[in-house]
C-alpha cells in the first residue's frame, strides 16, 4: 500500500532500492506498517492550505554551488506532465535539492547530473512535485523531491547498492532495545532541523528492508520524529552501518501515511 502511494506521488522512477518494499516477508513489513499506523493515527492528519516559502532559505553553512548539469528524467510518464507558470523552474528546484544533499549527505555535485521530472497534483497527491534522480559518475545514487511551487523539501535519500543476497530478518535485539537508533535519529533530526522546530519525541517504528526485486536486500530501521510544532518526519537508517538512508518530511509523511 505504501509503495503504491509512493509511486503515485512521483517517486515511481526513483529506483526500487529507494523504497521499503512489501515483499516476501509480510511479517517484517507488518512491523513497520502497523507500528506506523498505530502510532501516527493519533497525530495530525491535516494537509496545509498555505505553505512556507522554502526558496528564501539561506544557504547551508559553507555551501558553494557546484557546476552540475540539470537534465530530464527519461520517461514518458514525466514528459507528459508540464509545469505551469506558477511552478518554479526545474533548475531552481534542482538547486534546492543540491543544497540539501550537500548539507545532509555531504555530497558535492561538481560535474554530476540531476535529472528532474515534474508531476501535477492529483486525487491521490494534493501538491505538484519536482522529483529528482541524482547521477554520480553516471550511476543513480541519490534522490529528492520538492514542492514545485514553494520549493519545500518533501523527501531525500540515497540509492545504495544492494548486493546482499540474504533473506530479510528482524534483529530481535534491536526490537528489544532500539535506543541507539533513537539517540542517533534525534541527533541528526536536530542537526538538520528535520521538523523545523525543537524535537518533541522520537519513536522507533520497526524494521524493514529495501529490495531491488532480484533477491538482494538491505535491512532498514525506521524512526519517527515529532516536533514541538506538530510536524512529523520519518527517518530510515541502514541496519548494517547505521548510516542515514532517507528522510520523509512532514508534508509527504502526511500525504503518504495519513490519507
Amino acid at each position: 500500500m505504501k509503495v503504491n502511494k509512493l509511486e503515485r506521488i512521483g517517486l515511481k522512477k526513483t529506483i526500487l532500492t529507494a523504497v521499503v518494499a512489501i515483499g516476501t516477508s509480510a511479517i517484517l513489513f507488518q512491523g513497520v506498517t502497523l507500528g506506523m499506523t498505530e502510532s501516527e493515527i493519533k497525530k495530525t492528519n491535516t494537509i496545509p492550505t498555505s505553505y512556507a516559502d522554502y526558496t528564501t532559505n539561506s544557504l547551508p553553512e559553507g555551501y558553494t554551488k557546484a557546476n552540475y548539469t540539470v537534465g530530464a528524467i527519461d520517461d514518458d510518464w514525466y514528459r507528459n506532465q508540464m509545469p505551469t507558470s506558477k511552478d518554479i523552474a526545474k533548475v531552481d528546484a534542482a538547486e534546492i535539492g543540491a543544497q540539501a544533499l550537500w548539507e545532509i549527505f555531504d555530497l558535492n555535485l561538481e560535474g554530476q547530473v540531476i535529472e528532474m521530472g515534474y508531476q501535477q497534483a492529483s486525487e491521490s497527491y494534493s501538491r505538484t512535485v519536482w522529483t529528482a534522480e541524482v547521477l554520480i559518475n553516471d550511476k543513480k545514487s541519490y534522490y529528492f523531491s520538492v514542492d514545485s511551487v514553494t520549493g519545500e523539501l518533501f523527501s531525500i535519500g540515497r540509492i545504495t547498492p544492494l548486493d546482499e543476497k540474504v533473506h530479510p530478518a528482524v534483529d530481535p535485539a534491536i526490537d528489544k532495545n532500539p535506543q541507539e537508533y533513537v539517540v542517533l535519529a534525534k541527533k541528526l533530526a536536530e542537526k538538520y532541523n528535520v521538523v523545523h522546530s525543537a524535537v518533541k519525541s522520537v519513536e522507533y517504528i520497526g524494521q524493514g528492508y529495501k529490495t531491488d526485486g532480484n533477491g538482494s536486500y538491505k535491512h532498514m530501521i525506521s524512526v519517527d520524529i515529532t516536533g514541538e510544532n506538530g510536524e512529523v518526519a520519518l527517518m530510515d537508517f541502514s541496519r548494517d552501518d547505521k548510516a542515514l538512508d532517507s528522510i520523509i518530511f512532514n508534508s509527504e509523511f502526511n500525504e503518504k501515511f495519513m490519507k
